[in-house]
Order: structure tokens, then C-alpha cells, then sequence
């Protein structure tokens, strides 16, 4: 049985889909023509192919349940943050797991979850990578089983020392 087939988002299109973006093919290829960098459709891997699996969920609802607001505003927390390491750099670092200990995470709101995803986790993925050039182990993807753990273990120590990073 084939995926139920949606109206498009566009205001006044009448043709239908099953894309994940909510348009149809014509409008998708249509916003690509204008705007060159338009992300492909199905770019990005599931949850669960980025490792957010049924334990990851019931580790997140529980933590938020234990901690219900904001660490750095205040307000009601809505996500469970990787305090130290960004997540793509703990699943490489740790063999495609994340670590569960509770000392690694904070709950954010959206918003601050977004901010810092935006400015603090593209710093120290960029540091990562430099870190696992500069030790010879190459820029990343895990050809060694514990590569990224050296540089994943320098930036979290140089974090909680009060390092800027």
C-alpha cells in the first residue's frame, strides 16, 4: 500500500504529494531554481539513524521530567542538550552510542536549544575536526574505532576548566 498522498503547502497549488517537506515536486523543483542552496529533499537521516532510538527517548523523557526548565533562561524545557559535545561528535567518538550520564546533558527551552546549536556546537564541531587533522587521525568519519574519544575528552575537559571553546 503506497504513502497517503497530501495537498501541497503552496498557497493555490492543487497537485498532491508524499514528500516529507509538505510540497509537491513542482513546487520543490520550482523554490530550487530560485534559490540555488535549497536543501535536497531527504537530506538529513531520521532520528534514529542519527542514534535518538527508544532509549535515547525514554533517557530524554525522564531527564526532562527531572529537570523541567531551562538551564540557561528559565523557562519550561522542552529539549535535552549535549552540555559538552555535540551529539554527531559523541555517536563518532563513542562507537555510535551516546554516553547516558546525566552530568552530559542540560535541558533547554527551543529556543536556547536553537542558539546554541546555531553558534556554540558549530564551534566545537569545527574545533573537533581540527583537533582529530592536526593529531593525524583525519577529519572525521571513524575509520579507527575510538579515534574522536582523545579530542572528544580534550574539549569537555578544556570546557569544564572554564577554557574558551
Amino acid at each position: 500500500m503506497g504513502s497517503l498522498r497530501k495537498n501541497c503547502k503552496t498557497p493555490g497549488c492543487p497537485n498532491l504529494h508524499t514528500n516529507r517537506s509538505g510540497y509537491c515536486d513542482q513546487c520543490m523543483a520550482r523554490y530550487a531554481e530560485t534559490h540555488p542552496k535549497a536543501p535536497a529533499e531527504d537530506k538529513r537521516p531520521t532520528a534514529p539513524e542519527r542514534g535518538y532510538d527508544s532509549t535515547w527517548r525514554r533517557f530524554a523523557r525522564t531527564y526532562l521530567i527531572n529537570h523541567p526548565v531551562c538551564a540557561i533562561c528559565g523557562a519550561p524545557s522542552a529539549c535535552v542538550d549535549h552540555k559538552y559535545t555535540p551529539a554527531d561528535v559523541m555517536l563518532e567518538a563513542n562507537g555510535g552510542v551516546f554516553d547516558y550520564d546525566e552530568r552530559e546533558y542540560q535541558a533547554l527551552c527551543v529556543s536556547c536549544n536553537n542558539r546554541k546549536g546555531r553558534t556554540v556546537d558549530k564551534r566545537r564541531r569545527e574545533q573537533y575536526r581540527n583537533d582529530r587533522i592536526r593529531l593525524g587521525l583525519g577529519p572525521g568519519g571513524g575509520s579507527q574505532k575510538n579515534a574522536g574519544a582523545q579530542t572528544t575528552r580534550a574539549v569537555r575537559s578544556d570546557k569544564r576548566a572554564g577554557g574558551k571553546k
